[in-house]
């Protein structure tokens, strides 16, 4: 035992070599936690909206790409947000967008772990419509019971499918 201890520390000593001084950052690879899983190609730009909802867009949200322009819906993608907006004229209506697992309010999510243990939403959207408190929408995992709650910013559950 002894002559097999000190044949391990030999074998340790000859094959150690020293560290590099240079350190990297690990990335982590946490699914979905920064959208990865829904991760598409850049969006290509929609010539087809009227000037008056693509000048609209470009003052209220700088930065957003229009995707798709269809009379009452318009989908824009701004850095890895998908946002649809529901229009009347040149006035949104409602707004849902995607959002990161990092983005969910923490009321909403505290509420979600606390009703739902050991789950963690594969996916988030938050539901605005005109003068009314935004609504927020969590995607259980495949093969969960459930599809997907529904909450209120204070972490009220409203419904459940």
């Amino acid at each position: 035992m002894i002559l097999i201890g000190i044949i391990n520390v030999i074998i340790g000593y000859c094959s150690y070599t020293r560290p590099s001084d240079v350190h990297e950052r690990i990335p982590l690879n946490v699914p979905n936690a920064r959208g990865w899983a829904d991760a598409e190609v850049a969006p290509q730009p929609a010539t087809d909206c009227p000037p008056a909802i693509t000048a609209r867009i470009e003052a209220d949200m700088p930065g957003a790409t229009i995707v798709a322009c269809a009379p009452h819906r318009v989908t824009l993608m701004r850095d890895e947000h998908k946002i649809e907006l529901e229009v009347e004229g040149t006035e949104f209506r409602g707004v849902v967008e995607t959002l990161t697992l990092p983005e969910i309010p923490a009321a909403v999510m505290r509420a979600f772990a606390v009703a739902y243990p050991k789950t963690i939403p594969s996916g988030a959207t938050k539901r605005t419509r005109r003068g009314a408190d935004p609504i927020y929408e969590l995607a259980f995992p495949p093969g969960a019971a459930h599809q997907l709650a529904t909450l209120r910013a204070d972490g009220t559950v409203i419904d459940l499918r």
